[in-house]
């Protein structure tokens, strides 16, 4: 991408939307898996009142349950399982800057960024809250969720991106906020294709 670009933080920024582009069908499958999760809820706690006092009744009918309706509960994580190995190696890419050995020049510029370093003025992690706010907000109502535990975590969940990010090398923040604008791109997509369905 630096060769396509010239730039890493715009490299940075083209290498995100392509692997958004890529785990797009695993997206797809998530948002189906978590569909039909929805829609079996009702009988998970009918199955969880029977039994109540039987965990193991309860497991083994829960199971029964997801094969007879072809419902996978951990096929939901895998777009974000593989997301971590990409984050860990960019994370390792910008610790370390070409002095150091790494891929990315040292000194390395974006905008205002430095991609090796925090950014200097915040902006970056604050602007990480805001879209994880707001994507928080979008998944809430893209799954009709009154949930507190959720609505909690509307709140909760940008203060610990800001939390997390402010020290973090400006060229993993700039990924991490263009993956998760990308995320509301499809967010916004998957809603689209579930209205005219």
């Amino acid at each position: 991408m630096y060769n396509i670009f010239g730039n890493y933080g715009l490299a940075i920024i083209g290498i995100t939307i392509l692997i958004k582009l890529v785990l797009l069908p695993l997206t797809l499958k998530q948002d189906k898996s978590m569909g039909a999760m929805k829609k079996l809820q009702p009988q998970l706690e009918a199955l969880k009142e029977k039994y109540k006092n039987d965990s193991q009744t309860l497991n083994q009918k829960t199971i029964e349950l997801y094969k007879i309706h072809k419902v996978n509960p951990a096929s939901g994580c895998l777009p974000i399982l593989l997301q971590m190995p990409i984050l860990f190696a960019l994370f390792g890419v910008l610790r370390k800057t070409g002095a150091d050995g790494g891929v990315i020049a040292e000194g390395s510029k974006f905008l205002w960024l430095t991609l090796s370093n925090p950014d200097p003025i915040y902006l970056l992690p604050l602007l990480n809250g805001a879209v994880s706010y707001f994507q928080q907000k979008l998944m809430s109502a893209s799954q009709g969720s009154s949930n507190p535990q959720m609505k909690m975590m509307t709140y909760m969940f940008p203060v610990m991106m800001i939390f997390i990010s402010y020290k973090m090398p400006s060229g993993l923040q700039l990924y991490w906020f263009v993956s998760s604008l990308a995320s509301v791109a499809q967010q916004y997509y998957i809603m689209s294709r579930r209205d005219e369905a």
